[in-house]
């Protein structure tokens, strides 16, 4: 199911962060897997590139996916973010030293008439004591428009602290999991789903809208988040847990709402996994 939702993409043609340096030297930071339309990056000092499947993607770019475009991105860390048509996304640092890239190199062919070699198990990736710990691995993102489905990897499930997505209304941090994110435009705002949970006197465009495919996630003020260890869907001050299976909003007031189902647009409208996507 999910693999034809792919098909049917491609055929369908602020919590601050803080600024940091860009250099065009830097290691990428992800690929392009997909691309079904017109995508663009933005560096720091405005240069645009078009963007083709196999691209590589830097920190410090925004990535920008134009109408019956999806962009799926694909980090070094193993995670992705699948971008929704009219999106803008800001990379806006990312280290990994996880070494969740590395693979091992494949055996040389056997000689002619030699025995077939045995078979070698895969190694795991190599994970360090050093990239769990200060800080080492990062990844700080920004979503300013559109939406995007995402798989986290190592560098959020290592370090939680260390992973944040930004957006004009709150902060989504991760427990290690598959989530999708949308900022409320109109036909979001006009879903039954998200009008008929919305508080009255409550607006939902300019809000944003989190739903949990797998894990959890955190969405608010980062500094009023419970802990990691904390229960699925307990509240604190600005921040909120979603588990698996909810839908949720952050109107543009900060206010959280909890939706009764998945929202419409949203079935008509599917982000098909990211890993499929390819």
């Amino acid at each position: 199911m999910n693999f034809q939702l792919c098909l049917r993409a491609a055929a369908a043609v602020v919590l601050s962060l803080p600024a940091l340096a860009w250099s065009a030297d830097a290691p990428p930071a992800g690929t392009v897997t997909m691309l079904t339309g017109r995508g663009t990056a933005t560096s720091p000092d405005g240069t645009i590139r078009q963007l083709a499947k196999g691209d590589p993607v830097f920190a410090g770019e925004i990535i920008s996916s134009s109408i019956n475009t999806y962009v799926n991105l694909k980090f070094s860390d193993g995670g992705y973010f699948l971008l929704r048509p009219n999106s803008r996304f800001h990379i806006v640092d990312f280290v990994d030293h996880t070494g969740a890239a590395a693979a091992p190199a494949a055996p040389p062919a056997p000689a002619p008439g030699a025995p077939p070699a045995s078979p070698v198990q895969p190694v795991a990736p190599l994970v360090t004591q050093q990239a769990t710990q200060g800080g080492e691995s990062h990844a700080f993102f920004r979503l300013l428009k559109g939406g995007f489905r995402s798989i986290s990897g190592l560098v959020g499930k290592l370090n939680h602290d260390e992973y944040q997505v930004a957006t004009p209304v709150a902060t989504i941090g991760i427990r290690g999991t598959d989530y999708e994110a949308v900022i409320c435009d109109a036909a979001c705002a006009s879903d039954p789903v998200v009008a008929a949970g919305l508080p009255a006197g409550q607006k939902a465009e300019g809000g944003l809208l989190t739903g949990v495919i797998e894990g959890r996630i955190a969405v608010g003020d980062p500094s009023q988040c419970p802990g990691n260890a904390s229960p699925a869907g307990q509240q604190s001050g600005g921040c909120v847990e979603v588990p698996a299976g909810q839908y949720h909003l952050t109107t543009a007031d900060g206010s959280q709402v909890v939706l009764g189902s998945q929202p419409h647009f949203l079935n008509v409208d599917p982000i098909p996994n990211p890993r499929l996507c390819q």
